[in-house]
């Protein structure tokens, strides 16, 4: 069976600049949904093991082991042994924010929102807890980022639990 997939890549970049009072703290919140970047299917798990760029997802989204056993059993549930779900990417640029006087944001949270229970998401972040039934949250204090911050977001295909 030949199955025909688009191969292109879009990316963007959204900018703005902002003027800081100089000697005052500032209080900076972003809230927005952002543009994703996705695939049709799950593109490091097929023929019934995780391969591909696996390695690479794995230290970039943190994928632990409560979200690969969703992964395989989606496909154990599937009669074509593939999990169904659409992948999405977010990125998200923490790193270039390191340039104002003290290096640290003061207060940090982040809240990551799956948007459906039945979707999956793993991300990179420490003390990162779950706050509601889509929702994910990490706070920091004097937070300096090393790392910009990519989150993985499974969506099933099928309208139902991706298996």
């Amino acid at each position: 069976k030949t199955a025909y997939t688009p191969f292109w890549q879009l990316r963007s970049t959204y900018w703005w600049r902002s003027t800081f009072p100089a000697n005052k703290a500032v209080h900076v919140s972003h809230r927005y949904k952002p543009s994703v970047g996705g695939t049709s299917s799950v593109s490091f798990f097929y023929d019934g093991q995780f391969q591909g760029q696996y390695a690479a997802y794995k230290t970039r989204y943190c994928m632990d082991g409560t979200f690969e056993n969703a992964v395989r059993k989606a496909a154990k549930d599937d009669p074509d042994g593939y999990p169904k779900y659409f992948e999405n990417r977010i990125a998200y640029i923490l790193t270039t924010g390191g340039n104002w006087a003290s290096g640290n944001i003061g207060t940090f949270k982040l809240t990551v929102d799956k948007g459906d229970p039945k979707n999956l998401v793993s991300f990179c972040g420490e003390n990162v807890r779950k706050v509601g039934p889509t929702t994910f949250e990490m706070k920091a204090q004097n937070f300096y980022p090393e790392h910009d911050i990519d989150i993985l977001l499974l969506e099933p295909s099928d309208g139902g639990n991706g298996g």
